[in-house]
């Protein structure tokens, strides 16, 4: 029998000290343990961390079918991420703060566990939209090697490809998480 897990606040060093919703992504997806797995857009990764640890026990537990959801969404307008996230919280954030800075604020304005699912579920499909694209922007993209070189971040310290069992695999805490 598996076992279904559960999600906690913030981050955690090891699966047996619980998961994020974005540490559970990075094992579904074959990637080393992280709260920042590669397959994810950053900004929506910053979005999800902020959320779980936002939600209530029993908002993450409706959390869990994002794990899979947001795999595959590394290409997306960061932009316009960012922007979706302050005006369904109905702030606004000076335009020199970092990304991940106004993304938090604008998930610790919002408040209800439904409120917040949907904040993810439609930056999720803001990605989604991107990702699809057009057929002639996925042929682009494949044409110019699609994601070939690409370097994991927020794994092993930028040592490696996301998976390598050799690669130094260092935990990253990410300040967006409030735990």
């Amino acid at each position: 029998m598996s076992r279904v897990p559960r999600l906690a606040r913030g981050w955690h060093q090891t699966p047996a000290d619980g998961c994020c919703l974005m540490e559970l992504t990075s094992v579904l997806a074959g990637e080393v343990w992280s709260d920042r797995p590669a397959c994810v857009h950053p900004v929506l990764a910053c979005v999800a961390r902020c959320v779980n640890d936002q939600s209530t026990e029993e908002g993450r537990r409706k959390l869990l079918p994002f794990a899979t959801k947001v795999i595959g969404t590394r290409r997306a307008p960061a932009e316009r991420l960012v922007a979706h996230c302050t005006r369904m919280a109905g702030i606004v954030a000076p335009k020199w703060w970092p990304r991940n800075w106004v993304v938090a604020k604008a998930v610790r304005a919002m408040s209800g566990d439904e409120v917040l699912r949907r904040l993810l579920d439609e930056c999720v499909a803001i990605c989604r939209e991107v990702s699809h694209g057009t057929g002639d922007e996925q042929a682009a993209r494949g044409a110019a090697g699609g994601r070939r070189g690409h370097r994991a971040t927020g794994h092993a310290g930028g040592r490696g490809t996301a998976g390598d069992p050799r690669a130094g695999q260092v935990p990253r805490r990410d300040h967006a998480h409030a735990g």
